[in-house]
């Protein structure tokens, strides 16, 4: 009977058994007028095997999930301007996929970069364009605000003329966030600040944008920041739309297509399925 099962013939599984024995160091089956029976050493490794078989049949189908996308681990990248969006993503995946676990940090554009590269990082969102072999979609767009203390400062006809005129900035105590922490920020800051003629007055720098916003809550100058810090910033602080050449980008959702990854594509799928498409945009 096990032999027809097994789809072999008695003497081929009587030689399996007999070559398993001999490799365990036991007597698995006694063998009588009756047929064989299990040792009681073999109805110990019966209980484990099937066991084992199940755990391997559990194996093999999370390893089809994970070849599909439908389970695993996904790492994402943010910065502050996919700060309203990529959770909201997530959320949704989440939903889709339960079985999935996901991490969310936010991390500078520079490390962001570096993470996709090696691998480390599966998706990020952050501006674009971005150098191969680094490929991404846009998500929406963002643009320069003026974070100030008291909004008082935007009271003047120059102020609020069409088109601005910005050379009071000038004058004003500045906060920046430092080069290395934001690259593509630090320089859209600088084009828009060339293009208006503007030798800013910078009072102090910043690693992180959120320590840029509690500098100026607390009244030490004015920041140019993205208007989406708004989500960030404390009590007390009027954000200031800025207008004009330079003041605005396009932020994507970034990765790496040199490296395959199932269920980093199914997030990008869900991302840019037709009901998705134009929701963020």
């Amino acid at each position: 009977m096990a032999a027809e099962r097994l789809f072999i013939t008695q003497p081929a599984l009587t030689k399996k058994i007999k070559s398993l024995e001999n490799d365990l160091g036991m007597t698995l089956f006694v063998r009588g007028r009756q047929g064989a029976r299990l040792t009681h050493a073999g109805e110990q490794l019966l209980e484990k095997s099937r066991e084992l078989v199940a755990l391997s049949d559990t194996w093999r189908q999370y390893a089809r999930n994970v070849a599909q996308g439908t389970t695993g681990h996904l790492k994402i990248g943010f910065g502050i301007s996919g700060i309203k969006i990529a959770p909201a993503l997530v959320a949704r995946f989440r939903q889709m996929y339960p079985d999935v676990s996901l991490s969310l940090e936010d991390i500078s554009s520079s490390q962001q970069t570096a993470l996709l590269l090696s691998g480390q990082l599966q998706l990020a969102f952050m501006r674009l364009p971005v150098d191969p072999p680094l490929t991404g979609c846009k998500i929406t767009s963002e643009s320069l605000a003026l974070a100030v203390k008291h909004k008082s400062l935007w009271c003047t006809a120059e102020q609020t003329a069409d088109p601005p005129d910005y050379q009071f900035l000038a004058s004003q105590p500045l906060i920046q966030l430092l080069a290395e922490k934001g690259p593509g920020l630090y320089r859209q800051i600088n084009r828009f600040l060339s293009f208006n003629n503007i030798l800013p007055t910078i009072v102090q720098q910043s690693r992180d944008i959120q320590t840029v916003m509690a500098l100026v809550a607390a009244g030490v100058g004015i920041a140019i920041v993205p208007e989406s810090a708004a989500n960030i910033a404390p009590e007390g602080i009027e954000m200031i739309p800025l207008a004009g050449p330079y003041t605005h980008w396009d932020v994507g959702m970034i990765w790496n297509p040199l490296l395959d990854d199932p269920l980093r594509d199914r997030f990008i799928g869900m991302v840019n399925r037709p009901d998705n498409a134009t929701q963020y945009r």
